[in-house]
């Protein structure tokens, strides 16, 4: 999986917090019908990731103003109004929503409502939003931020004297609290009763390959995935899932096909381009790969290990070049990261550029004097550099475990 989402109001600081939010809004688009991404909602997503709201905000009225039809722009300028204290014109925006959608942005107008210093109109909305087919878990909405002030109120707890969840939504929430313990066991045993009583009840399958796929165990996920999936074709975000379950396991070509899918349906989701680019490496099918980062990184420019990839990804297409302008980067912008020392001068090596090979390379012992692997690259560079002490970094690389190392001792040292 997996790039973390971050969203937070402005009084909210913690990256936990800004996950859970993002996670909330984006869960409610996945049975969206599929467009073709506007440039303008691709930009405003990204700065919605980032907290540069002002920015979010300007990209997403010019995709409303191309398309103001579709309830969710209205919802992510809203919420990017919201993160930006403007209480008054996120609920206009929120209000366009369910104008478009009924009942989608009730959420968020509870939300909006709380953080104006309107109570009673945050919880009118919270009733009707938890009354409507967009209804999320209790426990989510009892951590949400946005409610903060709102829990030690008489509202509050009449509120929560109701029971707003069916038998099904009960027992996955219980799973869920097995599993976010890592009692996986329980929280499988558990859903297997359940399913035995409900044979069809695809949302315990789901959640049950959830568990399975917090737990490890990819294959029993990817069944339980399909297994529903295949008997509720409404289950979109399962494509999300199973994509991950599948790259997990190492099965690529499955996992290029759901991530296709699942980007069909939300272009917004970043972190699906850099989990398809690592399915497409499995396949050693480097140049999409390497297009799903360079669409990652256009957005986010300064996400140094994204960028260590695409250059990884060079590496293995064996484009140096370009290789080497990843890797330069992201030396310029982290000078001390033995990893990239390492990963230049490996590059540097294959283009013959031996000298520089061995600075880099000794910089990344110097750094991390614990690589094996960068041992081996040290002592093939000074060998190739026609200096015969490489053959005690490669006996060094072969002490610390190397196999490799063995071939080029064989070729090189007697």
């Amino acid at each position: 999986m997996q790039m973390e989402t971050r969203i937070r109001f402005q009084n909210n600081t913690t990256d936990k917090m800004k996950a859970f939010l993002l996670f909330l809004m984006m869960s409610w688009f996945f049975s969206s019908v599929a467009q073709s991404p506007d440039e303008q909602y691709m930009a405003g997503c990204a700065y919605l990731y980032k907290g540069e709201y002002d920015k979010a905000a300007e990209s997403f009225s010019l995709a409303i103003s191309r398309n103001n039809s579709d309830e969710k722009l209205y919802i992510l300028r809203g919420n990017a109004l919201l993160n930006n204290d403007d209480s008054e014109k996120a609920l206009e925006d929120f209000k366009e929503a369910n104008l478009i959608m009924p009942n989608v942005a009730d959420l968020w107008l509870a939300r909006a409502y709380a953080k104006g210093g309107d109570p009673g109109n945050a919880i009118v909305f919270l009733e009707r939003h938890l009354n409507s087919p967009y209804k999320i878990s209790e426990d989510s909405i009892k951590k949400d931020p946005a409610f903060d002030r709102l829990q030690d109120t008489p509202e509050w707890h009449t509120l929560w004297q109701k029971e707003w969840y069916n038998d099904v939504e009960k027992a996955i929430a219980e799973a869920a609290f097995y599993s976010n313990r890592k009692q996986f066991e329980e929280a499988i045993s558990y859903l297997d009763e359940k399913i035995s009583r409900n044979p069809s009840g695809t949302l315990l399958i789901m959640m049950r390959g959830k568990v399975f796929m917090k737990q490890g165990n990819f294959g029993a996920a990817i069944g339980d995935f399909s297994s529903a999936m295949n008997a509720d074709k409404a289950i979109v975000s399962g494509y999300a899932l199973r994509g991950s379950a599948y790259l997990k396991a190492g099965r690529f070509k499955e996992a290029v096909s759901d991530f296709t899918r699942a980007i069909r349906n939300d272009p917004g989701k970043f972190e699906l381009y850099q989990q398809r680019a690592q399915a497409y490496a499995g396949q050693k099918n480097f140049d999409p790969a390497i297009k799903d980062m360079a669409l990652y990184l256009k957005y986010f420019e300064d996400d140094l290990h994204s960028l260590y990839e695409c250059g990884e990804y060079y590496y293995a297409k064996e484009d140096y070049m370009d290789a080497l302008k990843c890797f330069n980067r992201n030396l310029t912008e982290d000078p001390n990261n033995p990893v990239y020392f390492k990963a230049r001068g490996k590059t540097y090596l294959k283009t013959g550029t031996f000298r520089y090979a061995v600075n880099d390379l000794s910089m990344a012992l110097d750094l991390n004097p614990n690589d094996s692997e960068t041992w081996m690259f040290h002592g093939v560079a000074l060998i190739r550099s026609g200096n015969d002490s490489g053959c005690s970094s490669l006996k060094k690389s072969q002490s610390m475990g190397n196999a490799e190392a063995v071939k080029y001792i064989l070729e090189n040292c007697r």
